[in-house]
């Protein structure tokens, strides 16, 4: 998962392969066609208990998440029956635990599930691309395990999901499906670990697809005012995917489903705090994504997101230890290798991003410098211990690091390898053989995999792990980026241009953007808290445009003149124009290359950084 936030603060599968014909364990009802007050009907026709009381779980964690969302809550009027209908006697034990009385006699089990996008986006609010969304003959958004979850016991069992929908919508999925008729679909899963790895997207057909490496990839979007087209998206994933297959050789899996909703800038379902962002699944990923009209914001918006979902195809679908491919989603288990699940995934969709000429070397610079500073407002901890305790306290508020430090592991581990194996390794042959050795149905013992990246490549990288990753010792950016020919400073000297101290912040209520944190005299345009922004070089400011026109008065990037026009209290608008001006700053965390890099530096440079052939 990787959250992604609209600067508007500016302070600003294998094809799954199909089940043989034969009746699931599990069998469940959803009914997608008559749906009122955001609910959906759910029926499971559960498999044979053999306990006197059966435990029905829905999940607490999810594989993915890294924290407690307790889907349990939005279940209600749960009924359990025996094959006569009668009820049985149930106790809910906490949020997502249900106890049935007389196990072998359970056949049936009936409640309504509300949807997890409609409600107050408070502290227990679940990120959409992890949620459900139910709009009545419009779109559904099924993450399984906020609809469903199994019998203590029976979790690894078949299931088999028939749904009843609307004949004009089309679910897009990952899993085995069959269309039975106009207004049926039956889906099935080997367990409900591939159930849950696997959502659903419901909605008026909007699909594209296109071919790379050996993989079919789709796109299936729903956009809510029609501003971003499935084809759209499909030419701006195209470029991404086809240099993952050069990086790769070939794609990790022969298929992927893009999954992605659009919500527009003023739709009741938009993220409050400007936080977007998408789930990754082994063979699919889900995308909550703002309509941006532009079209390079578009793109790089979703490369920027997509690219970090697309590659969990090779971890942890590919590698992975036993808490993940066994997950326990009651009382989950988390295992230490964060620093590979999402922080070697970062690295390597940057990485990727930039070799395959996505971005520009002064670009995937630029965004290990940003890491090292969200890095730095952290702790020095054991990634190791983080992991494994990622959802307790005080971890759980580490958890953006996987995506900075994480990532700046990675990369540093690539520049190790490389250097002590004069290029003929890098950090991608060692996830290859990785990945030929587990694949998606075997794991890895979590202690082992260490051990084994050091087997793999050479025992000094075992210093590398036993300071930076099992230990807590401060990364050594001079050190390695000198390898490379780049120069870091903790503290340097620089230039930057400037309006002065101005920001911007969104009144919900009034629909109107605001200066913040300004005092007349000290910014170009002498606006002060409060006054309204209405035009930045004659363009009215909106929603869609805000982030296009304000950022450039927060973070100029030209000594071009702008033109603001705004309001003060009750005065009629005015306008003024202003320069940016240089002033030199102390710089935290200055990254550079060397001026005249030595023929060692610059061939390890290129051995990591170099295009794409």
């Amino acid at each position: 998962m990787k959250p992604f936030y609209l600067a508007l603060g500016l302070g600003l599968t294998t094809a799954m392969p199909a089940v043989a014909q034969q009746p699931a364990d599990y069998q469940i009802a959803l009914d997608l066609e008559h749906t009122t007050n955001d609910q959906v009907k759910v029926v499971i026709k559960t498999p044979p208990v053999k306990e006197a009381q059966a435990t029905y779980v829905m999940p607490s964690v999810v594989p993915g998440s890294y924290s407690k969302k307790d889907y349990g809550r939005f279940v209600q009027s749960f009924v359990a029956l025996d094959a006569k209908g009668q009820k049985l006697k149930v106790k809910q034990q906490g949020a997502n635990v249900f106890i049935i009385d007389k196990g072998p006699s359970l056949a049936r089990i009936e409640y309504l599930v509300n949807d997890t996008w409609d409600v107050k986006q408070d502290d227990g609010f679940i990120f959409q691309p992890g949620g459900t969304n139910f709009e009545a003959g419009k779109n559904f958004v099924l993450n399984h395990y906020g609809l469903y979850g199994y019998l203590e016991g029976y979790k690894m069992q078949p299931y088999q999901v028939t749904v009843a929908k609307p004949a004009d919508l089309y679910g897009a999925s990952s899993l085995a499906a069959r269309r039975t008729t106009p207004t049926q679909d039956v889906f099935t899963a080997a367990s409900y670990v591939e159930l849950s790895d696997s959502p659903i997207l419901y909605s008026r057909p909007d699909t594209a697809s296109f071919s790379t490496g050996g993989a079919r990839i789709a796109v299936s979007v729903v956009s809510e005012t029609g501003a971003v087209k499935a084809a759209q998206v499909r030419e701006i994933m195209r470029p991404m995917a086809e240099a993952l297959t050069k990086y790769f050789g070939q794609m990790p899996v022969p298929t992927y489903h893009f999954l992605m909703y659009f919500p527009s800038f003023n739709s009741p379902l938009a993220s409050k705090n400007g936080g977007y962002g998408a789930m990754e699944h082994s063979y699919s990923s889900v995308y909550f994504l703002p309509e941006v009209p532009q079209e390079d914001r578009l793109r790089s918006m979703v490369q920027e997101v997509a690219s970090h979902e697309f590659l969990h195809m090779l971890a942890p679908l590919n590698i992975h230890s036993r808490e993940i491919g066994e997950f326990d989603f009651r009382n989950p288990k988390m295992s230490q290798h964060l620093w590979l699940y999402e922080g070697v995934t970062e690295y390597i969709a940057q990485l990727v991003q930039m070799r395959g000429g996505l971005s520009t070397p002064t670009e995937f610079r630029e965004r290990m410098k940003g890491k090292i500073d969200k890095a730095a407002k952290h702790p020095s901890v054991s990634f190791t211990e983080m992991s494994r305790k990622i959802l307790e306290a005080p971890y759980k508020d580490m958890y953006d690091n996987v995506y900075d430090k994480g990532a700046l592991l990675g990369f540093l581990l690539d520049i190790r390898i490389q250097e002590l194996s004069q290029g003929k390794q890098t950090l991608r042959d060692v996830l290859l053989a990785l990945r030929a050795k587990y694949g998606p149905t075997r794991s890895f013992e979590d202690a082992a995999l260490i051990p084994e990246v050091v087997a793999l490549t050479n025992p000094a990288i075992q210093q590398f792990f036993d300071q930076y990753v099992i230990g807590s010792q401060p990364l050594p950016y001079a050190e390695y980026f000198d390898k490379i020919g780049w120069r870091y400073q903790a503290t340097g000297r620089g230039t930057v241009k400037s309006f002065g101290r101005v920001g911007f912040r969104y009144d919900t209520g009034k629909n109107q953007f605001l200066v913040a944190n300004a005092k007349p005299d000290q910014n170009a345009f002498g606006v002060q808290d409060g006054d309204v922004v209405v035009a930045v070089n004659g363009t009215p400011v909106t929603m869609a445009n805000a982030e296009q026109l304000l950022r450039p008065l927060v973070e100029p990037s030209t000594a071009e003149a702008v033109r603001l026009q705004f309001q003060s209290g009750t005065a009629a608008a005015q306008e003024r124009a202003a320069t940016p001006r240089e002033f030199e700053v102390e710089v935290k965390n200055a990254v550079e290359e060397v001026a005249a890099p030595t023929p060692a530096q610059l061939q390890l440079r290129n051995q990591v950084l170099k295009p794409l052939g």
